[in-house]
């Protein structure tokens, strides 16, 4: 075992590596411990919940929740009552089952726990495969930090999630996952959706803002925001509209490796430039991109998940109109 789980101070519990884990290395891959399909919504939780081993619950319920503040405290109470009220209103017509059914304050408040921790470790796994949001028990355990040294995505042809190094980790360091999209915004951006998706304050070296290291991060980030509304707001979809669209994705991809981000928004944002400049009539340029988005698909999601071989086939298209 390359990790172990133990304490990391204020936040909690952690993962942290025990032993050197060079980058690109797969450090864990779990199966859901909890998850909803494509075709469910809040009640599917509930339901999936039900079905759950004994020792399962116990592994959902260890993990932290945040309730999300007063106001959404109180939406997610009037779901967990309404889900109970339409099962015991569907055991009427099974009078066999009206006395299981009737809840007790002390289900609903499991119901609620349930709903809490669902919603402050699930991850949205996007559109390919049958499940649409998960939890997964090792990986819930791993930390936030705005500038990580791991990324995870789920890989749905083995249904699992992984987690891959982003760069070396040291023995005895933290893993740690940005649990926001890498969009480039500001650490008070950043810092009012942690605070109001789960319920804490980021320390990491990019929301440090009294170190030079943070400050000069916050300087590009903003610099860089500003140009992208300036953009936004004049381009057009012609062959000058293309080169500057070109243009500021790259810009993107400076700030992000600039800030020591590398991870799968970075390898998305290369074969962007690469369609670019097949549009532009730029074929090698286009290789060059792509190839480099690629290599970083190999270090941040592995060699065989669906969308590196989706890249693999895109190169071997432009590579073979040469």
């Amino acid at each position: 075992m390359i990790y172990e789980i133990r304490q990391a101070g204020a936040k909690g519990l952690g993962l942290f590596a025990t032993n050197p884990i060079a980058r690109g290395t797969r450090i864990l891959s779990e199966r859901p411990l909890l998850a909803i399909r494509q075709d469910q919504d809040v009640d599917g939780i509930f339901y999936a919940a039900k079905s759950l081993t004994k020792n399962d619950k116990k592994a959902l319920l260890d993990l932290s929740g945040h309730s999300g503040g007063q106001h959404l405290e109180l939406v997610r109470w009037m779901q967990v009552v309404w889900w109970n009220v339409k099962n015991l209103v569907g055991s009427v017509r099974q009078p066999s089952t009206i006395t299981s059914s009737i809840p007790s304050i002390r289900s609903m408040q499991e119901h609620m726990a349930i709903f809490n921790v669902f919603r402050s470790n699930s991850f949205n796994l996007g559109g390919r495969g049958r499940i649409q949001q998960a939890v997964f028990d090792n990986v819930a355990r791993i930390n936030h930090s705005c500038l990580p040294n791991a990324q995870g995505n789920f890989h749905s042809t083995l249904g699992r999630f992984n987690v891959h190094a982003l760069r070396d980790i040291k023995s005895g360091e933290e893993v740690t996952l940005n649990y926001l999209p890498e969009l480039g915004a500001v650490a008070a951006s950043r810092g009012s959706k942690l605070r109001k998706g789960y319920g804490f304050e980021c320390d990491c070296v990019a929301c440090d803002l009294t170190s030079a290291r943070g400050k000069l991060g916050e300087e590009r980030r903003a610099e860089e925001r500003k140009r992208i509304k300036e953009f936004a707001a004049t381009v057009e979809k012609n062959a000058e509209g293309l080169v500057a669209e070109l243009k500021m994705t790259e810009r993107f991809i400076q700030l992000f490796e600039a800030e020591g981000i590398t991870g799968r928004e970075v390898a998305s944002m290369y074969f962007e430039v690469a369609k670019l400049n097949v549009k532009l009539g730029r074929r090698d340029e286009a290789i060059q991109c792509a190839e480099k988005g690629l290599e970083l698909d190999e270090y941040c999601i592995g060699s065989d998940h669906p969308t590196y071989e989706d890249g693999v086939e895109f190169i071997k298209a432009l590579k073979s109109k040469n």
